[in-house]
Parts: structure tokens; sequence; C-alpha cells
């Protein structure tokens, strides 16, 4: 009777899945290749990293998020400058009445009384001179203006929030969509503290409903977005459901081959996004009867 002891000694050898390498040396193994020189390693490594971005994107899962939470402070605004304009349109000229440091780049200024707002987009810190996106008229020397900050950059690894944004005077700020932020606060913003709401612009912008009074601490919790997973250091994902990447890996590692085991290794990878998910709600729900245990409300009903 034939038997492959090469193959099976390999198979004893496999580690846990600790680590991308860990879940190629499975892969590999499972998918009938050599433990090392395999030209099919290449295909395998993309296999993961596919895997590993559908795992990833089924849910905002408690192992992403971020710990500490992401901070930022808000800037005062600045009222004691008047600014000059001499000739309206496009990428203008201004000069401010005193020098300002740090730089004023892409904050937002509005003349008294004017109904609305240009942006800074180009200051040198500790200078008076200016270029203004679009100025519609000119602004006479003595123009009395407000500048402000309602954008702030975040964190450079934000995914998700994962919930709202805290003031540190205690305030709530729930995320809206851009498109309810603007109906509801509509140009040009008005300042006011705390803000109801904020408004992601890009991957890292928000906008707040309203521009801050001062200096206020802001801190939002949030799920980051993680990098694809390479090499032996330890996978983000909780070591209870690594086996799920590696489920996920080895199907479409069939696809690659035409193997026809691609369709039992979609229906391990699916079953296991099932207990991952019903996982993450335990952890976040907690098993008393308050969170629906078995004396209580239906679980998440």
């Amino acid at each position: 009777m034939y038997c492959n002891c090469d193959r099976i000694k390999e198979a004893v050898k496999l580690p846990n899945f600790d680590s991308f390498v860990n879940v190629r040396d499975d892969i590999l193994f499972r998918a009938d290749e050599p433990a090392t020189g395999s030209d099919f390693q290449d295909a395998i490594d993309r296999a993961i990293v596919k895997a590993f971005h559908d795992f990833s994107n089924r849910n905002p899962w408690i192992w992403f998020q971020k710990r500490p939470n992401g901070v930022v402070l808000t800037v005062a605004p600045i009222t004691n400058r008047t600014l000059t304009v001499a000739a309206a349109g496009s990428s203008v000229a201004g000069t401010l009445s005193s020098a300002i440091t740090p730089s004023i780049n892409g904050y937002k200024i509005r003349p008294s009384g004017a109904n609305y707002h240009f942006r800074v987009t180009a200051h040198t810190a500790g200078g008076t001179a200016i270029t203004i996106d679009a100025a519609p008229v000119t602004l006479a020397a003595g123009t009395v203006i407000t500048i402000f900050q309602d954008e702030y950059q975040l964190a450079a690894d934000l995914g998700l929030f994962s919930n709202p944004m805290e003031t540190h005077d205690g305030f709530s700020v729930y995320q809206w969509t851009l498109e309810r932020l603007l109906q509801e606060y509509p140009d040009p913003p008005e300042q006011g503290w705390p803000p109801k709401a904020f408004a992601r612009l890009d991957k890292r912008f928000v906008r707040l409903s309203s521009y801050p009074d001062a200096v206020h601490r802001i801190e939002y919790p949030y799920c980051l977005a993680e990098a694809d997973p390479s090499g032996t250091g330890d996978l983000t994902i909780d070591q209870n459901f690594r086996w799920v990447l590696a489920e996920g890996a080895l199907y479409y590692a069939y696809l690659m081959k035409s193997d026809r085991r691609a369709a039992t290794a979609k229906q391990d990878y699916e079953r296991g996004i099932l207990e991952a998910l019903a996982y993450d709600r335990k952890v976040r729900h907690g098993l008393g009867i308050d969170a629906g245990g078995p004396r209580g409300r239906p679980p998440y009903g």
C-alpha cells in the first residue's frame, strides 16, 4: 500500500496560524505543493492577501479596534487681524495686518458681515502674505476677518469610526454624511461648541458642523485600516479565528489551480466568518441577561 511518508511528516510539523508564513505553510501543504521551492508560492501569497481583505471587509472586527483612541486638538479662531485683497479672482494675493505663526495654509477666512468664506492655499509661518483660492470681491485695507479651521486631518491608519467622537468636556459628536451636514449646516460655517456632528471629506479629513471657539481636545474611537499581512510577525486577527484566514486563502488558492476542492474550502470559510461574527457580538455585548443571555431578551434582536 502506497504511503506518502514525507507529506505526513510535513503535516505533523505544521505550525499554528500565528503569522503570514504559518498560513502560507498550511496552504502549501493542503494545496499539494512542496514546503519550499513551489512555483505556486507567489500565487498563494496573493491568495492570502486577498482573503485577508475579504475577511477584514466583512465586519469592523473588535481586533481591529485601535488602542489608544485617536485624538486631535482643534484650533482657536483668530479674530485680531485684518486683510487686504487688492484684486478679486482665483488664486489671488492677500496681505494680513500682522504676521501669524504657525502657518494658516488650509484655513478658512470669513470677512466680517460677509455671507461667504475663502480658503488660504499658501502661507509661510511668520509671514503676512497669503494666497486665497478665490476671492469674489476686493477687500479694502482694514477689513476685519475671522480665520478659522473646521476641517481636521486624523490618523493615517484610520479605517472606520466605531463610535461617536468625544470632546474633553463630555459631549458626543456624531458622524453624518457630508450631504446631511451641508443641508443642516450650510456654508459659511458658524462658530459653536460643541459641534453636533462631523462628516468625512476623504480617508483622513473630517469636517465639523461648526468651527471651535477655542482649543479643544477631541478623542475618536476607530477601527484601523490594517496593512497587508506579511512575514513572520503576529497577525492582528484574534488567534482563535486565524484559521478562517487560512480557509479563505485556501479557497482562493484552489480557484487559481482550478481545483474542485474549492467549493468545500469556501463552505468552511463562510462558516468560519459566521462563527467570528457571533463571537465578535459576544465580546462587544457580554454574556449577561441584559446582553441577551438565556433568560433575557433575544440577542441583538
